[in-house]
């Protein structure tokens, strides 16, 4: 007979009894794991999303590369044509500067046999007596009677208004029929330091354009280093100016001989930047700012919120 078996253990011939009964919770925790049927559906489904996003990035991506590719088409094209505007407009730049050269030369070329007087009073009451004055100047100067005859063919004031009692004298332009007469009136006139006449210090100058006055004014630096360091120079026609050195003349008549100009008289670069830019003499002047006017208080109104223009016709 067999032994007796333990308590609570299974039988081999009892399978039922080997059974285990599972909890609810652990049943629908195992029925809620995915299959692979299911792991297939998501993980087809998450590669045909992230497929049609990369194919929308994609899309994008060429639309910007395209817009890309016409931009700098566009900026390479503007560069090229900015390059050729540049081109041009230093090239008529160059030609505006060498028209005004020349209308400068003709202007002075016309101007060349003037005498511009400055400092005489202005006391002469009419053309005549102002031609007789002048002519004692000039035949003063001469070292000749002041009743001798000098070709002048005219001679007035500068055309501008008469200034005040205490503004100077406006100049005097004389026109030489003799060229002659007028270069030995200047020699005799830079012999002596001061013209003394009647109680007067008079000064004789060249008359020459107004570009040529502009552009000697822009120098002002130059020549002023010029005369602290006691050389001589000259201006030149067209133009210029001029220095004789030992090792002969050194010019400068534009921006490209003045670095040359400068270390050839051994004078810092600082002492004169740039170049003067005669078209500058043409270029309007800037219109003066005006202060706003402060604005007046405004009266108050008569009439009611409620007002409208239908309402002034009602009656």
């Amino acid at each position: 007979m067999a032994p007796d078996s333990p308590c609570g253990s299974a039988s081999p011939l009892n399978p039922a009894a080997d059974a285990w009964d599972a909890p609810t919770d652990v049943l629908q925790l195992l029925r809620s794991i995915p299959t692979r049927a299911d792991l297939t559906v998501a993980t087809t489904a998450l590669r045909q999303s992230l497929a049609a996003d990369i194919q929308m990035l994609l899309d994008d991506i060429g639309g910007l590369q395209g817009r890309l590719d016409r931009v700098e088409t566009g900026q390479r094209d503007q560069a090229t044509f900015n390059t050729e505007i540049s081109t041009r407009v230093d090239a008529q730049h160059h030609l505006l500067i060498t028209l005004t050269r020349h209308v400068e030369d003709l202007e002075n070329r016309g101007r060349r046999q003037n005498i511009r007087i400055r400092g005489l009073p202005e006391g002469e009451t009419s053309p005549a007596e102002l031609g007789r004055i002048r002519l004692r100047l000039f035949n003063s100067i001469l070292g000749r009677d002041h009743t001798s005859h000098i070709d002048i063919e005219r001679c007035h004031r500068a055309l501008r208004p008469k200034g005040p009692a205490d503004a100077p004298p406006r100049d005097i332009i004389c026109f030489f029929l003799r060229f002659g007469i007028k270069e030995e009136i200047m020699c005799r006139e830079r012999e002596r330091q001061h013209i003394k006449f009647e109680g007067a210090t008079i000064a004789l100058f060249h008359d020459v354009s107004p570009i040529t006055l502009h552009t000697r004014k822009a120098l002002r630096p130059l020549t002023m280093t010029l005369q602290k360091e006691n050389i001589q120079y000259r201006w030149l026609h067209p133009f210029g100016i001029q220095v004789r050195t030992p090792q002969g003349p050194v010019t400068a008549r534009n921006e490209s001989e003045l670095e040359g100009f400068l270390q050839a008289l051994h004078l810092p670069p600082t002492t004169l930047t740039s170049w003067p830019d005669p078209t500058a003499a043409y270029a309007p002047d800037p219109l003066p700012q005006r202060n706003p006017r402060p604005g007046r208080p405004r009266r108050a109104s008569f009439r009611s919120p409620n007002f409208t223009p239908s309402s002034s016709l009602d009656g």
